[in-house]
C-alpha cells in the first residue's frame, strides 16, 4: 500500500511504514511493527476517515495515530528533553479504524485528540477526559479536526470473525487501552489505566 486517502482532499503518505504480515499478527497481542519516526509540524493534519496508521504504544497501553509524522504525547514518554513524551510503537500492529457513518456495527462517539494523538470517547461522561498533553492547563482531550469514529464491542460483534480483544475503555481518562499486558499501562489521570465497567466497554481492533 503506497498511501492514504482520507476523508476530503487531503491524502496520507504511508510510505516508511513497514505493513507487518499476517503471520505475525497474534489474535491477543499487540503484533508487529516500526517505531514511527518523530518529526513535530508545526500544524498537525486531522486524523479523518477509514484509516490505518494506528498505533499501540508500548509505554502507556494506549492507541494513538501515527500517521501525522509526530509521536503525539505520551502520559509516560522517554524523551531526549524534559517536554518531550512521545508515543512508541516498537511491537505494534498497523491498526485500521472506521468512520462512524461507514457500513458495519459498533460503538461510536470515538475520537482522535489533537494534543496528545490519542482516541478517546465521550460515551462514560466523564467530566475531565485526560489529557496528557501539558501544554494545555485544562489538561482535557479536544476532538477538534476529527471524525467520529466506530469501534467493535464484545459480545455484540457483528462484523465477521477475527480481530485483536482486550481493548478496552478506561473509566478514569476515557481512552482506550489494550488490557492484554500487565502492567496495563500508564493513565494520564495517575497511576495504571482501569477498566470501566458495563456492556460496550471491551472492544475488538483489527489489523492490516
Amino acid at each position: 500500500m503506497t498511501g492514504f486517502v482520507h476523508t476530503g482532499s487531503l491524502r496520507m503518505p504511508s510510505d516508511g511504514f513497514s505493513t507487518p504480515s499476517r503471520r505475525r499478527l497474534l489474535t491477543m497481542v499487540a503484533g508487529a511493527g516500526l517505531v514511527a519516526v518523530a518529526a513535530p509540524l508545526a500544524t498537525a493534519t486531522p486524523a479523518q476517515a477509514s484509516q490505518h496508521l494506528w498505533r499501540w504504544c508500548f509505554q502507556c497501553s494506549g492507541l494513538w495515530f501515527s500517521g501525522n509524522n509526530t509521536n503525539g504525547h505520551c502520559p509516560l514518554g522517554t524523551g531526549l528533553f524534559g517536554w518531550e513524551h512521545p508515543h512508541r510503537s516498537a511491537g505494534s500492529g498497523d491498526y485500521v479504524l472506521t468512520l462512524h457513518d461507514e457500513p458495519g456495527a459498533g460503538q461510536t462517539d470515538w475520537w482522535w485528540c489533537n494534543r496528545c494523538a490519542g482516541l478517546w470517547t465521550v460515551l462514560l461522561g466523564v467530566f475531565v477526559p485526560k489529557c496528557p498533553n501539558p501544554q494545555y492547563l485544562n489538561g482535557v482531550h479536544v476532538n477538534s479536526g476529527s471524525g467520529m469514529y466506530k469501534l467493535e464491542t464484545l459480545p455484540n460483534m457483528t462484523n465477521g470473525p477475527g480481530g485483536q480483544a482486550q481493548w478496552f475503555t478506561c473509566r478514569k481518562c476515557a481512552g482506550l487501552f489494550f488490557a492484554g499486558n500487565t502492567p496495563q499501562g500508564v493513565c494520564p489521570a495517575g497511576g495504571a489505566h482501569e477498566r470501566a465497567s458495563g456492556p460496550g466497554s471491551e472492544h475488538v481492533l483489527r489489523q492490516l
